[in-house]
């Protein structure tokens, strides 16, 4: 099912944007370790989120709530 957002959202389906941040299996695991990266209009990150295991993400209101 696709869900519209009101903001920019990026896919990574070669990892090369996941290898660029340095999130690219960090695990072990062959895959992006779960990150949330929000990113100011000047290309400079306003807040992230790395996981240190594949259930650590933040909660929907904590990422809204970083946006505002």
């Amino acid at each position: 099912m696709a869900v519209a957002v009101g903001y920019p959202l990026l896919a990574d389906p070669t990892t090369e944007v996941a290898a660029a941040y340095g999130v690219f299996d960090l695990l072990g695991d062959g895959v992006a370790t779960p990150s949330v990266f929000i990113v100011k209009p000047d290309r400079t990150i306003h807040w992230s989120h790395v996981g240190k295991n594949i259930s650590d993400r933040p909660s929907t209101s904590d990422i809204l709530a970083r946006i505002r």
